[in-house]
C-alpha cells in the first residue's frame, strides 16, 4: 500500500484505483492472522496524508460498501460515496440496441 501511494506521488497527475476495495480493505478484527488489519492501517495511515499529494486523487469501488472498515469512510479518506444502481428495464434495452448493432 506503501508503494502504491509513493509511485503514485512520483508520478503525479495520477489517479489510484482500487476495485473490489471491500476484499482489500474489510472491517478489522473479522479475518485470520491480523494481515488484513495491518492493509486497512496502512491505508488510514496513507489517505490520512493524501491531501498533501498535489495531484493524486484516490478512489475505490465496491458492491459490498457495509464490509468496508468504517474508518476509511471518515471525513478526510473515502467521505464522498457515490451509488451507482443498475440501468432500468428500458435503458437496459437501449444499452443492448447499441451494442447489437453491426
Amino acid at each position: 500500500v506503501r508503494d502504491f501511494f509513493a509511485k503514485a506521488a512520483a508520478a503525479a497527475p495520477c489517479l489510484l484505483f482500487f476495485d473490489e476495495f471491500d476484499s482489500i480493505a474489510p472491517q478489522r478484527g473479522t479475518h485470520s492472522a491480523g494481515v488484513s488489519d495491518r492493509v486497512v492501517n496502512q491505508f488510514l495511515t496513507e489517505l490520512d496524508g493524501v491531501e498533501t499529494l498535489t495531484g493524486v486523487f484516490v478512489f475505490a469501488a465496491t458492491s459490498k460498501p457495509q464490509l468496508i472498515d468504517a474508518a476509511l469512510l471518515r471525513p478526510g479518506r473515502f467521505d464522498r460515496l457515490v451509488f451507482c444502481d443498475f440501468p432500468r428495464w428500458d435503458e437496459r434495452v437501449e444499452i443492448l440496441k447499441v451494442h447489437s448493432r453491426t
